[in-house]
């Protein structure tokens, strides 16, 4: 490979002190293909990508700075052109990194795709487009027909290279390579590779050899009309075949027709869950801005309340509830985007229904007393079984069925919920909870058609009050599908609704009900090693150990965590809580290295890692890594001094 990308390795791979890069560069036959590969993780980086913050979202990547800089022309057919008017333009279909130039630098222009750039030239000098759009540096090929001319475009291409979504430290590294170099070199490059000489193609042979090439090509006719008269003796012979082949096309127009149909079902399903999604982002535009504007506002009124205290406690516990509803509507765009891409992991633990019910119903009565509600629950006695299953899932199906109950209820209504066994044998059993209410209920074509599609929502009227994201039902059922059971539902509209959800579960049969035993959570004067990059968390968990007792030390990184550590006599530190995701070296990589040292603490201090990827399977991450517990962000109070608490404890009873 030769250009602007063989420049940048050649500088890249040595720029960085002290470190060495290695770059495989891989080719691929279509744009298509070079975006799919870095979207499935087969590369790490792709060139190039234009700038446009919007697109890269879109399709699952991340841009670097700006490489280099492209001066843009639009080729045209037409007498005069203005790129500040609403110009059609042709584009080859698998160009993305020119649709992304376009779309964010001229929304107004109307893009049309063709299949090749060649069939998108012979659309404009058609006349079905105004123009055609290419760098600077190949306006010269364009303009050897005489028929067309360039305009300069005022706007300029920022080129970059994208990497996955998700690798911070990969584009941190990337980006650091780009300000050691000069971009004005890359840019002068374009041109320099543009006007090297090129492969000769038959378009231009013919232009420089016309004379020999019209002698060929009348040799070539007359061999032609030999074969031609040849082949009509040959035509009746070739009739039948004919027949045979127009039965073979007739055939396949028709499959061509049933495929067409298909593609137009296609389409309107897309169109359908597109409209969906717009309706989501819009009542998502207004969720999320509703508690932060809460948020903003109570913080604006305790700053102005003097020493008004309980002015200042109702505007703390109004803050408190807007901030677990703003953690609520991400928590469930993460679940339901985990739940489509199919990286939900259901590992299977040994769980007490009876326990699993009590802390449901713990949790959410007070909340439905508080709104006016009656809670009745009933259920058979499940205190001795234990089955294999997912605490987190089984919950999350019951309390969002729940939390429905209580969203959609009436002044003074009920709730009813119920556990029972329907089906038994030595080590399988089959349950069914059901939740009941006489609330606003549903229509039956509400619930046919859109209950369980993600982002719709029964009353989608002006939200004056909270009303959720319209992925809470689409979320239980996929659980439920998941975990091999079914969910019903029966709703009359302003009588209320039934869940019944049926679930199968294999006894474990040799559980025995824990003996947890009490203990007070006590960090007083607990040595805490505090890892975390970001200021404004590093003062928050600061504030919540030191307010408990414990003493901080607080640094920036993983490496310098290890390296403190390593300097530190043995005994030092009680814990260390890590920060997963951070520059120079990450939580995981650290815990390992800790791990690894040569000195007895290093094998047994509770590392617990504190991180915002809250899913099962990131909590097995760090356990891999040779952590002892996860905490997820936002931080809670008393979750850390009592995870704090239990790690020291079985660190101690290790050493005994």
């Amino acid at each position: 490979m030769t250009g602007v990308i063989t420049d940048y390795v050649d500088l890249a791979e040595n720029c960085l002190q002290g470190q060495t890069l290695e770059f495989e560069l891989k080719g691929y036959d279509t744009r298509s293909e070079l975006l799919q590969a870095l979207q499935d993780g087969k590369i790490d980086l792709i060139f190039h990508a234009n700038q446009n913050p919007y697109f890269a979202e879109t399709n699952g990547f991340a841009l670097l700075d700006t490489l280099l800089t492209l001066n843009m022309a639009a080729i045209t057919a037409k007498d005069s052109f203005d790129e500040n008017k609403e110009n059609i333009v042709a584009v080859e279909k698998d160009d993305f990194a020119l649709k992304a130039y376009l779309s964010y630098n001229y929304p107004q222009w109307k893009v049309v795709e063709y299949e090749t750039s060649d069939a998108a030239v012979k659309a404009m000098q058609k006349g079905e487009t105004d123009c055609i759009v290419s760098n600077s540096g190949t306006v010269s090929d364009y303009l050897k027909n005489n028929k067309l001319h360039s305009v300069f475009l005022t706007k300029e291409a920022d080129v970059s290279f994208a990497v996955q979504q998700g690798e911070p430290v990969l584009l941190s590294i990337l980006n650091k390579t780009l300000t050691s170099m000069p971009t004005a070199q890359f840019s002068g490059a374009v041109v320099s590779y543009n006007a090297s000489s090129r492969k000769v193609t038959a378009k231009d042979f013919i232009q420089d050899n016309l004379l020999a090439v019209s002698l060929i090509v009348g040799i070539s006719i007359f061999v032609v009309l030999c074969i031609i008269l040849d082949s009509l003796k040959k035509s009746k012979r070739a009739e039948e075949k004919s027949k045979k082949s127009a039965e073979q096309a007739l055939k396949l127009n028709q499959e061509l027709e049933e495929k067409q149909q298909e593609l137009q079902n296609a389409l309107v399903e897309a169109q359908s869950a597109n409209k969906a999604k717009t309706s989501f982002l819009n009542n998502m535009s207004h969720d999320i801005r509703t508690p932060i504007n809460g948020i903003m506002g109570m913080l604006t009124i305790l700053e102005k309340s003097g020493n008004d205290g309980e002015r200042a406690k109702d505007c703390l516990n109004k803050i408190n509830e807007s901030s677990k509803l703003l953690l609520s509507l991400v928590n469930d765009v993460l679940d339901m985007a985990k739940l489509e891409s199919d990286t939900v992991v259901f590992s299977d633990e040994s769980i007490n229904l009876d326990q699993v019910c009590q802390e449901i119903t713990e949790s959410l009565s007070f909340q439905a007393k508080e709104k006016g509600l009656h809670v009745i629950g009933e259920h058979d006695d499940y205190s001795g079984i234990y089955v294999w299953s997912n605490a987190v899932h089984l919950k999350k199906i019951l309390m969002n069925l729940f939390t429905n109950s209580m969203k959609y209820n009436k002044v003074n209504g009920f709730i009813y919920m119920s556990m029972r066994t329907i089906e038994r044998s030595e080590d399988h059993m089959t349950c069914e909870f059901k939740i009941k209410d006489n609330g606003i209920g549903m229509s039956e074509e509400f619930i046919k058609n859109e209950l369980f599609t993600p982002f719709v929502q029964a009353d989608n009227s002006p939200r004056s009050d909270y009303n959720g994201t319209g992925l809470g039902m689409p979320i239980v059922k996929q659980l439920v599908e998941k975990m091999g059971g079914t969910i019903t539902v029966e709703s009359k509209l302003g009588e209320g609704s039934c869940f019944t959800v049926i679930l199968p579960f294999k006894i474990d049969t040799n559980a025995r009900p824990e003996e947890k035993e009490d203990f007070d959570a006590d960090i007083s004067d607990i040595r805490v090693l505090l890892v975390e990059d970001n200021e404004l968390n590093v003062e928050i968990a600061e504030f919540m150990l030191t307010e408990n007792g414990a003493k901080v030390e607080t640094v920036n990184n993983g490496l310098e965590a290890v390296q403190h550590f390593k300097a530190s006599e043995p005994g030092t530190y009680d814990v260390i809580l890590m920060d997963v995701m951070m520059p120079v070296m990450d939580g995981l990589t650290a815990a390992r290295t800790i791990r690894d040292l040569e000195r007895q603490d290093a094998k047994t201090i509770p590392i617990i890692a504190m991180t915002a990827n809250a899913f099962r399977e990131d909590a097995e991450r760090c356990m891999e890594a040779g952590m002892n517990a996860h905490l997820a962000k936002p931080l809670d109070d008393e979750k850390i001094k009592q995870t704090i608490s239990e790690e020291l404890r079985r660190s101690n009873a290790c050493h005994e």
